[in-house]
């Protein structure tokens, strides 16, 4: 079966630090997202997802193309297998935080929530793919090497 989602990756701007939540099926942190629900599109459920899991809002960044009142181009899309043979996909935005300094508000879904610089990420349980993105975006957007 296959499920689509929407996440992002919320960056403040002002420190460069990535919220994440430690999701509590896989023991992980990842990027906060869901499903996409009837009605909704891909970018209405990634702002969703932020605020739900994180009660941080968020602004999503990216190109509206090819017309200026489409949707904005994801970040990514990729595709993940769980072990019972479903997939997961996962449309990935990139964005900012409107509230950074909001409290963060734990749900059923995370164990826990933070910001995180890069740095960070080297001594947490996270899949491989949000360093990738998050070195990716730390260069695209702020121009700074890889770690």
């Amino acid at each position: 079966m296959r499920h689509f989602c929407a996440s992002a990756y919320i960056i403040n701007p002002d420190n460069k630090k990535l919220l994440l939540v430690k999701h509590s099926d896989y023991n992980k942190w990842l990027q906060p997202g869901g499903h996409i629900e009837d009605n909704e599109t891909p970018e209405e459920a990634a702002i969703r997802e932020v605020y739900e899991e994180t009660g941080i809002k968020t602004t999503l960044i990216g190109e509206h193309f090819p017309r200026e009142d489409d949707l904005i181009r994801p970040l990514g899309i990729q595709c993940n297998r769980k072990n019972n043979g479903d997939r997961m996909i996962d449309i990935i935005y990139y964005g900012k935080p409107n509230n950074p300094d909001a409290p963060l508000k734990v749900n059923d879904e995370s164990k826990d929530i933070g910001w995180f610089s890069r740095h960070d990420l080297e001594e947490m349980p996270v899949f491989p793919d949000v360093k990738i993105t998050f070195d990716y975006l730390l260069r695209n957007y702020f121009g700074e090497n890889d770690n």
